[in-house]
């Protein structure tokens, strides 16, 4: 999601330069900011947790779920 909406940013910075729509375009802008600031900001430490954290998943037997 991270790089559509990065593409979008992109397209959408150009189109408001232009004066395309730019209050909708800005609003593309604003959205795409917020999901990198606070949404992929987040990326890593869920990677870890995802890599690293399969030990604690696979410590109970199968039939303990």
């Amino acid at each position: 999601a991270g790089w559509q909406l990065a593409r979008s940013l992109i397209i959408a910075q150009d189109l408001a330069s232009h004066n395309v729509d730019v209050d909708f375009m800005q609003a593309k802008i604003a959205t795409a900011r917020f999901y990198a600031e606070h949404i992929l900001a987040k990326a890593p430490g869920l990677r870890d947790s995802i890599v690293d954290g399969a030990e604690s998943v696979t410590a109970l037997a199968l039939d303990a779920f």
